[in-house]
């Protein structure tokens, strides 16, 4: 997949892997969007990495029709929809979750990316054409203890790229989901694992990410794990 002069709109685009992921379509020509509800951070990460950007919350879908039209409107298109945006909660029991953050964890990681996909595939099939990327991780592949608010909605995901994979199986529209493993990154700002710092590098896992994409027959669902040396 070449990305020279391809429409980019990448969701959760101000920090952590956002931000490194925009850079990587940035050097390779693309016309990057991104996107975050953190207006003044997200304008001063558009600058640094000469990017446009637009203030999106995920967890309104008339924010992220918003963000559509703005992309297609500016350039008659969007070729390549990432949907990245994601938080993470402390881990805990079942019984000891906040509800409350439950459901904003799902609004973010779920129906964040279910309203991407949305307003992303009438443009893309419009144009005949497009590429849907999802953000997972390797804790939508398996069950874990004390995480499983976010094992859930990472399942959610894995769910909805599969059927929508199948619903596109006849158009030029590619759905791809990629599961980093852990990532030194600021999702856990409730609170960091104690082996963080044994966590892969936001540059080793872009890195995977791209290779892929930009093979001849790229996976449909990379996973990537820490480096083992």
């Amino acid at each position: 997949m070449n990305f020279t002069g391809k429409v980019v709109v990448i969701t959760g685009g101000s920090q952590g892997f956002g931000k490194a992921l925009a850079k990587a379509f940035v050097d390779r020509k693309s016309h990057v969007i991104i996107a975050s509800p953190e207006s003044e951070l997200l304008a001063s990460t558009a600058q640094e990495l000469g990017a446009d950007s637009f203030a999106c919350d995920v967890t309104s879908p008339d924010s992220v029709q918003a963000l559509a039209d703005y992309a297609s409107e500016k350039h008659g298109r969007i070729d390549t929809w990432v949907n990245n945006a994601g938080i993470q909660i402390a881990p805990s029991n079942v019984e000891d979750v906040d509800v409350q953050k439950l459901h904003n964890l799902f609004d973010v990681n779920f129906f964040g990316y279910f309203y991407g996909c949305k307003v992303a595939l009438p443009i893309m099939k419009k144009q005949a054409g497009g590429t849907i990327i999802n953000v997972n991780s390797t804790a939508g592949l398996d069950g874990k203890p004390g995480i499983s608010a976010y094992v859930a909605s990472k399942f959610a995901v894995k769910g909805l790229t599969r059927s929508l994979r199948q619903e596109l199986k006849d158009t030029n529209i590619q759905v791809y989901g990629i599961h980093p493993g852990g990532m030194q990154t600021e999702i856990y700002k409730e609170k960091y694992p104690a082996d963080f710092a044994e966590y892969m590098s936001v540059d080793y896992a872009i890195q995977k990410m791209m290779d892929n994409l930009e093979s001849s027959k790229p996976e449909l669902d990379l996973i990537i794990r820490r480096p083992t040396s």
